[in-house]
């Protein structure tokens, strides 16, 4: 089966069957009714005992007189593997959840952390009262993960949901905060009573025995009592030649009772979870039915279900013991023909297991392909590996079907140098070529390795070889980072579109590096192209100037993972570090990364280290000299010359140091090429940066007319990036460039005009606003919440204090006499002196470390190492980061900044003069907010929101006339032309109040749409 994780072909469904009761099983009320009682009154009950205690059959009697559904997972070896063990608990549960199907194998993809995608399961089943049943749970014991995964299960599971593990052992189940939703039942619960201990020998029609000699014998252990381990008078240690006390009764009273054919049906079946007549006769036995058939009528530790006979557990271990007195020789001849029924059934992971304990890896080999990039694509990584390594020596040099899943795990794990040797041994071994024209996917991997090792001619002569498809299309796109130019659509159709793949991965970090920035909100299908291509992700939305979602998001996979992306880690971090303003942070990820970039073989990224590390001198040490010997060791290597994307953005850095050191000719003379050559190879993720840089520098030269082009260009390019982070980011170094271009425009309404406003608007600081440890809530309702927990000073004015000091943008200190004229409106009496004091030292009760007083003295001010957020700072951050958006991204932000706002009154109650300013600043803020989110409505389509939102800001101010011409352009749209000239006569009236009337861009706009 090739089918992906969460396809339920592939899964077994008797694991997710709970076992039926037979017809002769002992009901214990008593037991049954303690268990209703525990599951009703507690989210999570335990049961531990040991095996023959009647755990299995207790909870789904006790199950039966529940009205809950049952969503049953009967665990075994395998599932110490977490990312299976969360598609079966999915699985479990879609049986009576049906919307559940497809939340961890989606959430497997997008690279979460397995305890987390439990807590996600967990809270989908929230509105359901299921009871979910994990048996056999011990077999998770010695596997920290997997264990993990049920403990994260735990916490997150919803108060009308209900779990029971079932265990022969303690499980170490982290239930923190759950003490008294948590119970246990142990052996002593499940011990037989005497009157328990009658009815279950009467009903076994062994009235002959006396109950209370049994309990005595057993200590009310049911299966004890039940095969009568206790009567025989030899029953000691080594009867039947067993260790095991019970074995040897076992060996004496049931299997030596039975004929030697059925002893061997018995012990040869052990091999099997569930005996059935087809799967006896697939290990070698004859006559199965009959067989089973004559077993019926004995009394023996199993159940029946129709044909299937499933052992007790303890009888199952016995025969499994005395099958391994077969020898080697046998038992691998019995597994393996439970692999090929597993295999025909379609089970071929159980399959590859058994194959792996017979020690028959011959046929592994032949098998293992398809389940091991099932494991791949829901990232069970560490099981891929144990299987490759399993399989080392029976790999021949013939054997390369295994090397395009080796190459997905070297990439995935960014160890380039792994998957270049790959390559090259098989290049050596002449059979390169040869797997490159019979799978794409391996020459896609393979050219994607050699991408990284600095190998363009490698790459090349791989997908020159390569099968054609969407895998040798995704490295053929990627060489666009390497080659002069692009080539021309009707050479090279469709590169760049997702497939569905995994070299979906390769066309998202293209995708990158060309700076297609729109394309990058599109998600791969495939979970291994989402795993491989998440820190990308980051990596487009700071291009972007996302800072927010990208430092969640970032945070979300080094969270998720303990071994984080280099790319991540190195290059990401340093990059989001410096754009929140944490530059210590910046400067210590980028030089702490570099070893690690060395363990991965790549000399793209060391490439990319240089060139940040350069970057970083420039902007924030303002150090050309520094800058130049940080590019030195690029500049030397071949990939400095050899990939144009590496040389374009070495040049670009270049320019900017030149024009950092005064000298423009310099400046143009590097600048002009990279410009030139990023067009002409479609390569826009500099392009803008290099282009306002190289208006600057032929400026400064006197070069009027290519100045005003480079301008042109750089407009250009944010726009195909669907972006203007980049170049507003490269204005704000060189604002002259957008003032002496605003000279040109003829109308306020222009592109540039609209590029000014955004300037003006960005805000600096974003780590204040980022992953803040305090936050202050404002709007309709006044709160600090500390890491996640609101807290309350006991006076008001402390929260008032903490607001103020949080508003200044700024962390310099202020001094008593003015925190008593700002919180005091100006009273400097012994009273008011007395309540700062208090606040100050309630705010410091409530928020420890939150205030420092070396600044001077009688001085306060925030300290630098709590980082505190407040919500109007959070809508000034939304508003700037919107400024570089467009479309539906934009919206989504403006919307995000008045879903703040429109919770209620700025800071209600507080009448202090600084909050009365505060308040009347971000009423105005609000307006532009408002105002640009009904611009972006419009823009997208969504007229009804459009006027929406205009009406409101037209009613607040009726004097804004960019708001009367949005207007006209909404009734234009909607195809009303007597509205078109009514929004016209309210804006006139509107002016008329104010003493003024519309501006000839208002008039000329009411000529053209009424043409």
């Amino acid at each position: 089966m090739t089918g992906r994780p969460g396809n339920p072909d592939w899964i077994i469904r008797r694991k997710i069957t709970p076992p039926p009761l037979g017809p002769a099983v002992t009901r214990r009320p008593r037991v049954e009714a303690l268990l209703v009682r525990l599951i009703e009154q507690h989210r999570l009950v335990v049961v531990y005992a040991s095996a023959g205690a009647g755990k299995t059959t207790a909870v789904l009697q006790a199950a039966e007189r529940l009205d809950r559904p049952l969503a049953w997972l009967d665990l075994d070896t395998t599932d110490v593997a977490t990312g299976r063990l969360l598609v079966y608990l999915e699985a479990a549960l879609a049986r009576h959840i049906p919307e559940i199907r497809g939340v961890a194998s989606g959430a497997l993809a997008a690279n979460l952390a397995h305890s987390e995608v439990a807590g996600l399961l967990a809270e989908a089943v929230e509105g359901s009262d299921v009871l979910v049943v994990l048996d056999d749970a011990e077999r998770l014991a010695d596997s920290p993960a997997a264990l993990g995964v049920v403990s994260a299960f735990v916490h997150y599971l919803p108060a009308t949901a209900r779990l029971v593990l079932l265990s022969r052992v303690e499980l170490a189940v982290t239930t923190s905060g759950w003490g008294p939703w948590v119970a246990a039942v142990g052996e002593e619960d499940l011990a037989l009573t005497v009157q328990e201990a009658t009815d279950a020998l009467a009903r076994s029609g062994r009235s002959d025995i006396d109950p209370v000699e049994a309990l005595i014998e057993t200590g009310g252990w049911l299966t004890g009592v039940l095969f009568e381990a206790w009567r025989s008078t030899d029953h000691v240690i080594g009867l039947g030649g067993e260790a095991d006390p019970l074995h040897g009764y076992l060996a004496t009273q049931i299997l030596d009772q039975l004929d030697p054919q059925d002893q061997d049906f018995l012990v040869t079946t052990a091999v099997l979870q569930e005996v059935t007549p087809r799967g006896a006769e697939a290990v070698g036995l004859t006559a199965a039915s009959s067989r089973m058939h004559a077993l019926r009528g004995r009394r023996l530790p199993v159940s029946w279900d129709g044909d299937r006979m499933r052992c007790h557990p303890r009888f199952r271990e016995f025969l499994l013991r005395r099958l391994a007195r077969r020898g080697e020789e046998e038992q691998r001849r019995l597994r393996t023909a439970y692999a090929r029924l597993l295999l025909a059934s379609g089970h071929d992971e159980e399959a590859l297991e058994e194959l792996f304990a017979a020690d028959a890896l011959d046929e592994a080999v032949a098998v293992i392909r398809p389940v091991l990039e099932r494991a791949i694509e829901r990232t069970d990584f560490p099981t891929a590996e144990r299987w490759l390594e399993r399989l080392g020596p029976a790999r021949r040099e013939h054997h390369v079907a295994l090397t395009g899943a080796e190459l997905m795990l070297a990439v995935v794990r960014e160890d380039f140098a792994a998957g270049v040797r790959l390559a090259d041994r098989l290049e050596a071994a002449g059979r390169r070529a040869e797997l490159a024209a019979t799978s794409g996917r391996a020459a896609g991997l393979m050219a994607w390795c050699y991408l990284h090792a600095g190998r363009p001619d490698d790459m090349r002569a791989v997908i020159a070889s390569g099968a054609p498809g969407p895998d040798v299309d995704a490295a053929r796109y990627a060489m666009r980072m390497v080659d002069v130019e692009a080539p021309p659509d009707d050479v090279a159709p469709g590169l760049g579109a997702l497939s569905g793949g995994p070299l979906d991965a390769l066309v998202m970090r293209a995708h990158f590096d060309l700076g297609r920035l729109q394309a990058m909100d599109t998600r791969p299908a495939s979970p291994w192209a989402q795993r491989a291509a998440d820190s990308w992700k980051v990596s487009g939305l700071l291009a972007t100037g996302r800072p927010a979602e990208a430092f969640e998001l970032y945070h979300r996979l080094v969270d998720a993972s303990a071994e984080h992306s280099v790319w991540l880690q190195a290059l990401v971090g340093p990059r989001l570090m410096a754009e929140i303003g944490e530059e210590d942070d910046a400067w210590r990820l980028l030089r702490d990364g570099r070893e690690r970039i060395a363990s991965t073989g790549s000399s793209l990224f060391e490439a990319y280290s240089r060139l940040i590390e350069a970057e970083f001198a420039l902007r924030l040490d303002r150090d050309p000299a520094a800058a130049t010997r940080a590019l030195r060791p690029l500049l030397a290597h071949p990939i400095g010359q050899s990939y144009s994307l590496v040389a374009e953005h070495a040049a670009t850095v270049r320019g900017r140091i030149a024009l950092a050191e005064g000298d423009a000719a310099a400046a143009v003379a590097h600048l002009q090429p990279a410009v030139a050559g990023m067009r002409r190879g479609g390569r826009l993720l500099h392009l803008p940066a290099a282009a306002v840089y190289l208006a600057e520098a032929a400026w400064r030269t006197g070069d009027e007319d290519t100045a005003d082009a480079a301008a042109d260009v750089a407009l250009e390019a944010a726009r195909g990036q669907g972006s203007t982070h980049v170049l507003l980011n490269a204005l704000a170094e060189f604002p002259d460039v957008l003032a002496r271009r605003l000279d040109l425009e003829v109308t306020a309404e222009s592109a540039w005009h609209e590029l000014g406003r955004a300037l003006t608007a960005r805000v600096g600081g974003l780590g204040d606003v980022i992953g803040a440890a305090v936050h202050v809530a404002e709007f309709g309702r006044t709160a600090v919440i500390l890491n996640g927990r609101e807290v309350k000073p006991r006076l008001a004015k402390s929260v008032e204090l903490l607001t103020f000091l949080s508003n200044r943008g700024e962390r310099e200190p202020v001094t008593r006499p003015q925190l008593l004229d700002a919180l005091f409106t100006g009273r400097r009496d012994d009273s008011a002196a007395s309540y700062l004091r208090q606040a100050i030292l309630h705010l410091r009760k409530a928020v420890p470390d939150v205030l420092e007083t070396d600044g001077g003295p009688g001085a306060l001010r925030l300290a630098p190492r709590v980082r505190v957020t407040t919500e109007s700072r959070r809508v000034v951050a939304l508003l700037a980061q919107a400024q570089a958006l467009r479309g539906a991204d934009r919206l989504g932000l403006l919307l995000d900044a008045l879903e703040i706002a429109d919770r209620g009154e700025y800071l209600p109650g507080i009448r202090s003069g600084w909050a009365e300013e505060r308040r009347a600043q971000l009423a105005e803020i609000l307006k532009d907010v408002r105002s640009e989110a009904a611009e972006a409505a419009f823009a997208t389509g969504s007229f009804r929101q459009a006027e929406d939102l205009l009406a409101t800001v037209l009613r607040a101010d009726p004097a804004r006339e960019a708001g009367w011409r949005l207007q006209m352009r909404l009734a234009h749209a909607m195809g009303d032309s007597d509205r078109v000239l009514a929004a016209y006569r309210s804006c006139e009236g509107a002016l008329r109040e104010f003493g003024t009337e519309p501006s000839a861009t208002t008039s000329a706009l009411l000529r053209d749409l009424r043409r």
